[in-house]
Protein backbone atom coordinates (compact mmCIF):
# COMPACT_ATOMS: atom_id res chain seq x y z
CA UNK A 1 0.00 0.00 0.00
CA UNK A 2 1.40 3.38 -1.06
CA UNK A 3 0.36 5.25 2.11
CA UNK A 4 1.96 2.61 4.32
CA UNK A 5 5.25 2.79 2.40
CA UNK A 6 5.21 6.59 2.55
CA UNK A 7 4.75 6.51 6.33
CA UNK A 8 7.51 3.91 6.76
CA UNK A 9 10.01 5.99 4.78
CA UNK A 10 9.08 9.04 6.87
CA UNK A 11 9.46 7.12 10.13
CA UNK A 12 5.88 7.34 11.38
CA UNK A 13 3.50 4.76 12.84
CA UNK A 14 0.03 4.38 11.32
CA UNK A 15 -3.16 2.54 12.23
CA UNK A 16 -5.86 1.39 9.82
CA UNK A 17 -9.29 2.13 11.22
CA UNK A 18 -11.31 0.85 8.25
CA UNK A 19 -10.26 -1.22 5.26
CA UNK A 20 -12.79 -2.80 2.90
CA UNK A 21 -13.53 -2.96 -0.82
CA UNK A 22 -14.92 0.59 -0.92
CA UNK A 23 -12.81 2.73 1.43
CA UNK A 24 -9.74 2.81 3.64
CA UNK A 25 -9.18 5.18 6.58
CA UNK A 26 -5.70 5.57 8.10
CA UNK A 27 -4.63 7.58 11.14
CA UNK A 28 -1.47 7.92 13.21
CA UNK A 29 -0.99 5.59 16.19
CA UNK A 30 -0.25 8.63 18.32
CA UNK A 31 -3.68 9.93 19.31
CA UNK A 32 -2.33 13.47 19.56
CA UNK A 33 -1.03 13.46 15.96
CA UNK A 34 -3.51 14.98 13.44
CA UNK A 35 -2.44 12.78 10.49
CA UNK A 36 -5.35 11.24 8.57
CA UNK A 37 -5.80 9.73 5.10
CA UNK A 38 -9.02 8.56 3.47
CA UNK A 39 -9.01 6.55 0.24
CA UNK A 40 -12.18 5.65 -1.67
CA UNK A 41 -12.79 3.50 -4.71
CA UNK A 42 -13.45 5.19 -8.03
CA UNK A 43 -16.88 4.27 -9.43
CA UNK A 44 -16.88 1.56 -12.13
CA UNK A 45 -13.12 1.12 -11.73
CA UNK A 46 -10.56 -0.96 -9.84
CA UNK A 47 -8.52 2.08 -8.75
CA UNK A 48 -8.65 4.19 -5.61
CA UNK A 49 -8.16 7.92 -5.03
CA UNK A 50 -7.29 10.06 -2.03
CA UNK A 51 -10.33 11.95 -0.84
CA UNK A 52 -8.87 13.29 2.40
CA UNK A 53 -5.19 13.81 3.13
CA UNK A 54 -3.57 15.59 6.03
CA UNK A 55 0.04 14.45 5.92
CA UNK A 56 1.66 16.61 8.58
CA UNK A 57 2.87 14.45 11.48
CA UNK A 58 3.57 16.07 14.84
CA UNK A 59 4.77 12.86 16.46
CA UNK A 60 8.44 11.87 16.80
CA UNK A 61 10.19 9.71 14.24
CA UNK A 62 10.42 5.99 15.07
CA UNK A 63 13.16 3.58 14.02
CA UNK A 64 11.57 0.20 14.72
CA UNK A 65 8.51 0.57 12.52
CA UNK A 66 6.14 -2.40 12.50
CA UNK A 67 4.77 -1.31 9.13
CA UNK A 68 8.17 -2.21 7.61
CA UNK A 69 7.16 -5.83 7.11
CA UNK A 70 8.76 -8.47 4.89
CA UNK A 71 6.94 -7.27 1.77
CA UNK A 72 8.28 -3.74 2.20
CA UNK A 73 11.86 -4.92 2.82
CA UNK A 74 11.61 -7.26 -0.18
CA UNK A 75 10.78 -4.37 -2.52
CA UNK A 76 13.70 -2.40 -1.12
CA UNK A 77 16.29 -5.21 -1.36
CA UNK A 78 15.12 -6.73 -4.65
CA UNK A 79 16.96 -4.35 -7.00
CA UNK A 80 20.23 -4.60 -5.07
CA UNK A 81 20.08 -8.40 -4.89
CA UNK A 82 19.74 -8.59 -8.68
CA UNK A 83 23.25 -7.21 -9.10
CA UNK A 84 25.04 -8.33 -5.93
CA UNK A 85 24.78 -10.91 -3.18
CA UNK A 86 23.52 -9.58 0.13
CA UNK A 87 23.51 -11.27 3.51
CA UNK A 88 20.72 -10.83 6.03
CA UNK A 89 22.95 -8.61 8.12
CA UNK A 90 23.73 -6.49 5.03
CA UNK A 91 20.01 -5.86 4.46
CA UNK A 92 19.53 -4.80 8.08
CA UNK A 93 22.56 -2.51 7.99
CA UNK A 94 21.59 -0.96 4.67
CA UNK A 95 18.07 -0.16 5.90
CA UNK A 96 19.40 1.50 9.03
CA UNK A 97 22.07 3.48 7.17
CA UNK A 98 20.18 4.75 4.13
CA UNK A 99 16.51 4.64 5.15
CA UNK A 100 16.73 4.97 8.96
CA UNK A 101 14.51 1.92 9.32
CA UNK A 102 15.12 -0.86 11.80
CA UNK A 103 14.21 -4.39 10.76
CA UNK A 104 14.53 -7.55 12.82
CA UNK A 105 16.62 -10.51 11.69
CA UNK A 106 13.51 -12.57 10.95
CA UNK A 107 11.97 -9.83 8.76
CA UNK A 108 15.24 -9.40 6.84
CA UNK A 109 15.58 -13.17 6.42
CA UNK A 110 12.02 -13.51 5.09
CA UNK A 111 12.62 -10.57 2.73
CA UNK A 112 15.78 -12.16 1.36
CA UNK A 113 13.97 -15.47 0.85
CA UNK A 114 11.14 -13.80 -1.07
CA UNK A 115 13.58 -11.76 -3.15
CA UNK A 116 15.55 -14.87 -4.11
CA UNK A 117 12.33 -16.60 -5.18
CA UNK A 118 11.44 -13.63 -7.38
CA UNK A 119 14.92 -13.52 -8.92
CA UNK A 120 15.61 -17.22 -9.37
CA UNK A 121 12.04 -18.51 -9.46
CA UNK A 122 10.40 -21.23 -7.42
CA UNK A 123 12.62 -24.34 -7.52
CA UNK A 124 9.66 -26.70 -7.14
CA UNK A 125 7.87 -25.21 -10.18
CA UNK A 126 11.08 -25.30 -12.22
CA UNK A 127 11.51 -29.04 -11.60
CA UNK A 128 7.95 -29.67 -12.84
CA UNK A 129 8.82 -27.93 -16.13
CA UNK A 130 11.84 -30.13 -16.93
CA UNK A 131 9.90 -32.51 -19.21
CA UNK A 132 8.49 -29.58 -21.20
CA UNK A 133 11.94 -28.01 -21.41
CA UNK A 134 13.50 -31.23 -22.74
CA UNK A 135 10.67 -31.72 -25.26
CA UNK A 136 11.02 -28.14 -26.49
CA UNK A 137 14.78 -28.53 -26.95
CA UNK A 138 14.32 -31.68 -29.03
CA UNK A 139 11.53 -30.04 -31.05
CA UNK A 140 13.78 -27.14 -31.99
CA UNK A 141 16.68 -29.41 -32.98
CA UNK A 142 16.71 -33.18 -33.25
CA UNK A 143 20.41 -33.14 -32.44
CA UNK A 144 19.86 -31.76 -28.93
CA UNK A 145 20.15 -34.57 -26.45
CA UNK A 146 18.27 -34.49 -23.16
CA UNK A 147 18.00 -37.35 -20.71
CA UNK A 148 16.01 -37.28 -17.46
CA UNK A 149 16.21 -39.99 -14.82
CA UNK A 150 13.60 -40.32 -12.08
CA UNK A 151 13.33 -42.50 -8.99
CA UNK A 152 10.20 -44.18 -7.68
CA UNK A 153 10.45 -45.93 -4.33
CA UNK A 154 7.00 -47.55 -4.63
CA UNK A 155 3.92 -47.46 -6.83
CA UNK A 156 2.08 -45.30 -4.32
CA UNK A 157 4.78 -42.59 -4.37
CA UNK A 158 5.12 -40.04 -7.15
CA UNK A 159 8.31 -40.23 -9.27
CA UNK A 160 11.12 -38.09 -7.91
CA UNK A 161 13.74 -36.23 -9.94
CA UNK A 162 17.15 -37.91 -9.94
CA UNK A 163 19.39 -36.78 -12.82
CA UNK A 164 19.23 -34.54 -15.87
CA UNK A 165 21.72 -34.43 -18.78
CA UNK A 166 21.61 -32.12 -21.80
CA UNK A 167 23.98 -31.32 -24.65
CA UNK A 168 23.10 -28.78 -27.34
CA UNK A 169 23.63 -29.83 -30.94
CA UNK A 170 25.14 -26.46 -31.87
CA UNK A 171 27.72 -26.63 -29.09
CA UNK A 172 28.58 -30.23 -30.00
CA UNK A 173 29.12 -29.49 -33.71
CA UNK A 174 31.13 -26.34 -33.01
CA UNK A 175 33.32 -28.19 -30.52
CA UNK A 176 34.03 -31.03 -32.93
CA UNK A 177 34.80 -28.73 -35.86
CA UNK A 178 36.79 -25.87 -34.34
CA UNK A 179 37.88 -26.59 -30.75
CA UNK A 180 40.95 -28.29 -29.40
CA UNK A 181 40.64 -31.90 -28.17
CA UNK A 182 40.84 -30.84 -24.53
CA UNK A 183 37.83 -31.28 -22.23
CA UNK A 184 37.69 -29.94 -18.71
CA UNK A 185 35.15 -31.41 -16.28
CA UNK A 186 34.17 -30.23 -12.83
CA UNK A 187 31.19 -29.84 -10.54
CA UNK A 188 29.68 -27.25 -8.20
CA UNK A 189 26.95 -27.25 -5.57
CA UNK A 190 23.50 -25.88 -6.39
CA UNK A 191 22.40 -23.41 -3.71
CA UNK A 192 18.70 -24.25 -3.66
CA UNK A 193 16.45 -25.84 -1.08
CA UNK A 194 16.77 -29.18 -2.88
CA UNK A 195 20.55 -29.07 -3.28
CA UNK A 196 22.25 -31.18 -5.93
CA UNK A 197 25.42 -30.96 -7.97
CA UNK A 198 25.91 -29.36 -11.39
CA UNK A 199 28.46 -31.25 -13.49
CA UNK A 200 29.85 -29.43 -16.52
CA UNK A 201 32.14 -30.23 -19.43
CA UNK A 202 33.89 -27.37 -21.24
CA UNK A 203 36.37 -27.14 -24.08
CA UNK A 204 38.91 -24.59 -25.34
CA UNK A 205 38.38 -22.81 -28.64
CA UNK A 206 40.95 -21.32 -31.02
CA UNK A 207 41.07 -18.09 -28.98
CA UNK A 208 41.98 -20.09 -25.86
CA UNK A 209 38.59 -19.33 -24.27
CA UNK A 210 36.15 -21.64 -22.49
CA UNK A 211 33.54 -23.32 -24.67
CA UNK A 212 30.44 -24.94 -23.05
CA UNK A 213 29.86 -28.51 -24.15
CA UNK A 214 27.52 -30.47 -21.86
CA UNK A 215 25.80 -30.13 -18.48
CA UNK A 216 24.25 -32.44 -15.97
CA UNK A 217 22.41 -32.10 -12.66
CA UNK A 218 22.85 -35.00 -10.21
CA UNK A 219 21.99 -35.72 -6.61
CA UNK A 220 25.59 -36.18 -5.39
CA UNK A 221 29.09 -36.17 -6.85
CA UNK A 222 29.91 -39.89 -6.86
CA UNK A 223 31.77 -42.30 -9.09
CA UNK A 224 28.48 -43.60 -10.50
CA UNK A 225 27.18 -40.13 -11.36
CA UNK A 226 30.44 -39.15 -13.06
CA UNK A 227 30.55 -42.43 -15.00
CA UNK A 228 27.00 -41.85 -16.27
CA UNK A 229 27.80 -38.26 -17.28
CA UNK A 230 31.03 -39.11 -19.06
CA UNK A 231 29.48 -42.10 -20.85
CA UNK A 232 26.76 -39.90 -22.36
CA UNK A 233 29.33 -37.24 -23.22
CA UNK A 234 31.58 -39.65 -25.08
CA UNK A 235 28.56 -41.05 -26.95
CA UNK A 236 27.77 -37.50 -28.13
CA UNK A 237 31.26 -36.46 -29.24
CA UNK A 238 32.35 -39.90 -30.47
CA UNK A 239 35.49 -41.98 -29.93
CA UNK A 240 37.22 -41.29 -33.25
CA UNK A 241 39.42 -38.61 -31.69
CA UNK A 242 41.88 -39.02 -28.84
CA UNK A 243 40.36 -36.78 -26.16
CA UNK A 244 42.33 -35.27 -23.30
CA UNK A 245 40.30 -34.83 -20.09
CA UNK A 246 41.42 -32.32 -17.46
CA UNK A 247 40.16 -32.81 -13.93
CA UNK A 248 41.18 -33.43 -10.33
CA UNK A 249 42.31 -36.70 -8.79
CA UNK A 250 38.84 -37.73 -7.58
CA UNK A 251 37.65 -38.37 -11.13
CA UNK A 252 40.66 -40.36 -12.38
CA UNK A 253 38.96 -43.65 -11.54
CA UNK A 254 35.91 -42.68 -13.62
CA UNK A 255 38.12 -41.93 -16.61
CA UNK A 256 39.96 -45.25 -16.29
CA UNK A 257 36.70 -47.22 -16.08
CA UNK A 258 35.27 -45.28 -19.02
CA UNK A 259 38.28 -45.88 -21.27
CA UNK A 260 38.30 -49.57 -20.32
CA UNK A 261 34.59 -49.98 -21.17
CA UNK A 262 34.97 -48.37 -24.62
CA UNK A 263 38.09 -50.36 -25.45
Amino acid sequence: MVVREWCVLNGTHIKILKNDKERCRIVCKDSKCPFIALCIKVAYSHSFKLKTWYGDHTCARVLENRSADANFVTKYALDKMRTSEMKVSDIMTDLRTHQLIGASFYIAWMAKKKAMELIEGDARKQYTLLWRYATELQRVSKGNRCKINVERLSLSVQPRFSRFYFCFDGCKKAFLSSCRPFIGVDGCHLKTQYGGILLVAVGRNANDQYFPLAFRVVETETTDSWRWFLTLLVEDIGTNTRWVFISDQQKVRCFIDLVTSFN
